[in-house]
């Protein structure tokens, strides 16, 4: 049998070298895929698929997608990414998608405990977890601050940098660095990042510390790899999408050898307790400008760590043994 993810309109990206804008597209399909078999791959419609693969499919469908492969005695995988039970401007929708993914597929798998958690109370499946890979490339821990100024970076969805109260954030930044003696630059990297920042427009640079960039791979990578952290706050007002977030942005900054730092929200962030600093922005902040040394120990660690449990060869082996689940 063979693998073979359901990436509605990667292809159009594939082609042109891009990567797809869709993170799940990419940590849950093509970054797996290349450490997987010749044979498997990925598709952009169902009526792609065949009776000789087993479909993984995930929320970006619906349900006749579902009742499609059933129907033709085609087996396939639910992988949820996301809380999507009554969430969202079409809740009623998203519901009954999570709803018939878990109840008619052949296997559900998930990214984290919380999710899991969340589909056996939903449905009363046990969904398998397969965690998220690395896809940036293991680079040289760095944190070497210029006494004078702080370089940091935020990356993420338009939906998750909408619902950071980024009034509180930069307010914090600018107490912080002032103590310090130091100005700070923050690039933040989204979708959509006029849209998406059109209420901070009095916090733009050169009037204010916040420059904003259009979404792409590359300039991702370079802002990370050009920064001194990584800053990755949480909203405290929305539990039910950001408890059970994946730890991919964690894992992908740590692997650029970058140190991060962020708020209490996303449950998976607290098992990389030992490589970041977590809590509050303004203890952390402080405490790393104090102990350069131990936070690139801990950066260390932390590539340690995810090379042993998010490298993609190892999350392929963990695709790949699900033949013999289904």
């Amino acid at each position: 049998m063979n693998l073979k993810f359901l990436l509605p309109k990667a292809r159009g990206f594939v082609k042109k070298g891009k990567a797809p804008k869709r993170a799940s597209q990419r940590f849950r399909g093509l970054v797996p895929l290349k450490h997987m078999l010749p044979t498997d791959g990925y598709i952009d419609r169902v009526e792609e698929a065949t009776k000789d693969d087993i479909v993984i499919m995930s929320k970006s469908i619906e349900v006749k997608d579902f009742m499609y492969l059933k129907d033709l005695g085609i087996k396939f995988i639910f992988d949820v990414c996301d809380n999507k039970w009554r969430l969202g401007k079409d809740r009623q929708k998203n519901t009954a998608i999570m709803n018939a993914g878990c109840l008619h597929s052949n296997l559900v798998t998930t990214t984290c405990g919380e999710l899991k958690q969340k589909i056996y109370e939903e449905t009363g499946k046990v969904a398998l977890i397969i965690d998220d890979p690395f896809e940036r490339t293991i680079e040289e821990p760095t944190f070497n601050p210029d006494k004078k100024h702080l370089n940091i970076c935020y990356f993420g969805g338009r939906k998750s940098f909408w619902l950071v109260n980024w009034e509180e954030v930069i307010a914090t930044l600018n107490f912080v660095c002032k103590h310090l003696g130091m100005t700070y630059t923050l690039n933040c990297i989204t979708q959509k990042h006029l849209l998406a920042s059109k209420k901070l427009t009095h916090h733009y640079h050169p009037h204010g510390p916040l420059k904003m960039y259009e979404w792409d791979y590359e300039l991702q990578n370079e802002l990370v790899s050009k920064s001194d952290f990584v800053l990755l706050p949480i909203p405290e007002n929305n539990p039910l999408v950001f408890s059970y977030k994946s730890p991919n942005r964690v894992i992908d900054s740590i692997a650029q050898g970058k140190y991060v730092i962020t708020t209490y929200g996303v449950t998976s962030y607290r098992q990389y307790d030992d490589f970041i600093g977590i809590g509050s922005l303004k203890n952390n902040i402080k405490w790393a400008m104090k102990y350069p040394k131990e936070v690139i120990s801990k950066i260390k660690e932390g590539q340690k760590y995810i090379q042993k449990y998010h490298s993609p060869e190892v999350i392929a082996k963990q695709w790949l043994s699900l033949r013999n689940k289904v």
